[in-house]
């Protein structure tokens, strides 16, 4: 009796084997790992194709080989990274790059953000053309050493590798920035964008020549406005809108200006919406609606800081809607960090206590803010009430 008991477990036991071989082997055709240990010997048997790669010498190797030992507790990671990058491997240099400039918490040791070694890793990579190297440059000297004449010199180097936006900014700086302001250079790398098709480059030409204070040439303004519409930039309706409405190169028109702001409306522009709901509040270019304005200005509140602010301008007048305090303050703080204005009125509702309790300290707190970024009233206020100023 025992055994046929001992054959019968046997038999059970071989069968249960054979089927278990039978599974491991279709898991493997599969690629499914059947255990850790099995996950781990294929990767190890990569890794070891790798090394021997690696080891003599291949850049791209070593560069593969470092990203299988990033989240390994080997220490090796930047250690090949920078094999490849001693050969003039990109993908390394970027690598080594981008974790010293934002740092690696996840990578085996952790790397610490270190700006200098990035920009040392960015330059290589600059040195062989790389624009988008050129850019984290200038980045990296703006924000984290604040150095502004060493950014603008990066952008410059980018612009006349032919970034097309780093052209832009330099556009902008020279035409926005009173203590670097120049007339000509702001022209030169707008133009230089425009001549490659930049609609955005075109509508910064058409600034230049609308708001030079010295000597503004509005028939080049509308013309490049008119430039920047058919390249597809449907912001510069909204800039021929404005000069239809403040009457520049032309007799004042709100009429034209009102098209012109649907136009831009049309095309998805969030200022077009904006300039209508302000034409439907009071009336100008067309009859007045004050709950189209609202129902324009709720949409775009979704999208604008600009429109949150406007939006709570009304609950705070009452215009177009029932007074609402709360909600003007809800719309103001939603807005302030964008919106010096929306700054403003914050410090005049819990100066008032308006929509809030009343907090003299929370109100000089907005008033700075305000007054630091330009508003008169804001400063005007501080000095009034608390005999302070914003510094």
């Amino acid at each position: 009796m025992i055994p046929t008991i001992i054959f019968v477990c046997f038999m059970a036991v071989a069968v249960i084997g054979f089927w278990v071989a039978v599974a491991i082997k279709a898991k493997r055709r599969s690629g499914t790992p059947t255990t850790e240990a099995t996950t781990f010997s294929v990767r190890d048997k990569n890794d070891e194709k790798l090394l021997k790669a690696a080891e003599a010498g291949d850049a791209e190797a070593q560069f593969n080989l470092a990203q299988t030992f990033e989240f390994k507790e080997s220490g090796k990671y930047v250690y090949w990274l920078e094999k490849a990058a001693e050969q003039g491997y990109d993908e390394a240099i970027r690598a080594l790059a981008d974790d010293y400039d934002h740092g690696n918490d996840v990578a085996e040791p952790p790397i610490k953000a270190n700006r200098k070694k990035a920009v040392e890793y960015f330059t290589r990579l600059a040195d062989k053309g790389d624009i988008e190297a050129m850019k984290r440059i200038s980045l990296i000297y703006f924000v984290a050493f604040d150095d502004e004449n060493k950014a603008r010199e990066w952008t410059e180097k980018a612009a006349n590798a032919g970034d097309i936006e780093s052209m832009i900014e330099l556009g902008d700086d020279y035409r926005l920035l009173p203590e670097i302001d120049d007339f000509k250079k702001s022209e030169y790398w707008y133009k230089k964008a425009a001549d490659l098709g930049s609609g955005a480059a075109m509508k910064g030409l058409g600034d230049l020549y609308c708001y030079d204070e010295n000597n503004p040439d509005y028939y080049k303004a509308e013309s490049w406005y008119k430039k920047a519409v058919a390249a597809e930039y449907y912001f510069a309706y909204v800039r021929l809108g404005d000069m239809c409405k403040e009457g520049k190169g032309f007799l004042k028109d709100d009429r034209a200006a009102f098209d012109y702001y649907n136009k831009a409306a049309d095309k998805g522009e969030i200022f077009g919406k904006i300039k209508m709901a302000e034409a439907y509040l009071k009336g100008e270019g067309t009859a007045q609606n004050k709950q189209k304005a609202i129902e324009i200005l709720q949409a775009a509140a979704e999208k604008s800081n600009i429109a949150k602010y406007n939006l709570g301008r009304c609950y705070f007048d009452g215009d177009g809607v029932e007074q609402d305090y709360k909600r003007a303050v809800q719309l103001f703080t939603d807005s302030y960090k964008l919106e010096k204005d929306a700054a403003f009125r914050l410090g005049e509702c819990y100066h008032n206590g308006y929509g809030v309790k009343a907090d003299n300290e929370k109100a000089k707190e907005f008033w700075r803010e305000a007054a630091r970024r330009g508003h008169e009233e804001a400063a005007e206020s501080l000095k009034k009430y608390f005999g302070e100023t914003a510094e």
